[in-house]
């Protein structure tokens, strides 16, 4: 019987998404892209999921695009239509109302790439490696890589990683503010998981607007930012959420803790 080249466990309002074809680096092959496809699109549908982890099986995240598939071989319409459908649901990650977090172990190469910074928090195990790598096969950025590496190391980082295709390693990543952090590969799942696991206990309706405004706050000037905040706050603070929240942490102050879970 053969493996689930796409997995999803679903645990706690964590959906741990995991791309499953090791002998190919997890490459961007129609055998994975599809499947991957219907999963994460399941996954961003159900209300049940509340954070999303994305990774990949066996050392390494994605190799980026199937060889095979291009060069001589190209289908350009089949391509195009698979980069759509691709790109809707990096869209659909990255704009979506659940927060998510990448593991990277391994290549995170090309469209690879793209998909690992299509998230909300990355971390990255000691053998990560990242890499445009478009200049090398003659092709430019694709997968959001050009919009979501500028956004984390700045424009002239990325166009100098983008020329060169260098390959930048876990602790030069974490240096750029590539990841967020670097964990050792055999504790990186168990480290997400606690985090995707914190994380999934908050109000939904609160990380997705806290999300939103995150996401939009470095395309907008300070006043529309305040103009923003101040349109969305009050709405927040008179949800049942808030109060129980502050309720909480009245409670505690009376037991003599703090207000900190």
């Amino acid at each position: 019987m053969e493996p689930e080249v796409f997995k999803v466990e679903i645990s706690g309002g964590v959906a741990r998404c995991s791309m499953n074809r090791p002998r190919d680096m997890n490459a961007l092959s129609v055998e994975l892209g599809f499947p991957m496809v219907e999963g994460l699109t399941r996954v961003l549908d159900d209300d049940l999921v509340r954070v999303v982890v994305l990774r990949g099986e066996g050392g390494h995240f994605c190799s980026g695009a199937d060889l095979t598939l291009l060069g001589d071989n190209l289908d350009p319409t089949f391509l195009n239509q698979s980069m759509r459908r691709l790109g809707e649901v990096i869209l659909r990650l990255y704009e979506g109302p659940k927060p998510v977090i990448t593991e990277v172990d391994g290549f995170a190469v090309g469209g690879g790439l793209g998909l690992a910074l299509a998230s909300d928090i990355t971390y990255a195990t000691e053998r990560a490696q990242f890499s445009m790598g478009f200049i090398k096969i003659a092709a430019t950025p694709d997968m959001g890589s050009s919009f979501f590496l500028a956004e984390r190391v700045g424009l002239v980082k990325a166009k100098e990683m983008a020329f060169t295709g260098d390959i930048v390693g876990a602790e030069e990543a974490l240096r750029i503010g590539l990841v967020n952090g670097v964990v050792a590969h055999e504790e990186i799942s168990g480290e997400v998981m606690k985090l995707a696991s914190y994380i999934a206990t908050k109000s939904p309706r609160t990380l997705a607007d806290t999300k939103r405004m995150m996401n939009r706050s470095h395309l907008l000037d300070l006043r529309s930012v305040l103009e923003l905040e101040a349109s969305v706050q009050p709405v927040m603070l008179l949800s049942e959420e808030h109060r129980a929240a502050i309720r909480k942490i009245f409670a505690r102050w009376e037991q003599g803790l703090g207000a900190s879970e």
